[in-house]
């Protein structure tokens, strides 16, 4: 019974927090103690080939890729709270950049995508592809991003 306990909190590992209508997700910072430590290498080794199979996909999918070097323009991807549109960056045949070139300019939308839009950048600039999760509460954004994204990347191809 004990060591369901102890595996339970070791299972919790991040925190949300509601701000302006939509979640933030904090990753968190885990420390090594020798109180844990034996817990923690009992976890690492039963999940020890389920991590390799995690580990060998995300980085084929971070180098799987090459792009041609240019700027391409994705097509602008309606949503329901308006078109996206963006523009990727290849250089070194990898993503460098996305621009965003078209939002909607409604309030609540720009509130959201303040916040929303550079985590989608920096994910696809660290993903090498429109594979990105989603910001809860800014699914319309998401949509519009990675449809126009993709897009783009087609084009990259």
């Amino acid at each position: 019974m004990s060591k369901i306990k102890k595996t339970a909190l070791i299972g919790v590992v991040g925190a949300s927090a509601l701000t302006a209508g939509y979640y933030t997700f904090v990753k968190p910072s885990i420390q090594i103690t020798p109180s844990n430590q034996k817990i923690q290498n009992t976890n690492q080794a039963e999940n020890k080939e389920s991590k390799n199979i995690t580990n060998s996909t995300t980085s084929s999918r971070k180098e799987g890729v090459t792009y041609k070097d240019g700027t391409y323009t994705g097509a602008v991807t309606k949503t329901n709270k308006g078109d996206f549109q963006v523009s990727v960056v290849v250089q070194g045949g990898k993503i460098s950049n996305v621009n965003v070139l078209l939002q909607p300019d409604e309030e609540f939308s720009q509130n959201i995508n303040k916040t929303a839009l550079p985590k989608y950048v920096e994910e696809a600039v660290e993903a090498q592809s429109s594979d990105i999760a989603l910001v809860s509460g800014a699914s319309e954004t998401f949509k519009g991003f990675k449809g126009s994204l993709q897009d783009a990347l087609n084009k990259a191809k």
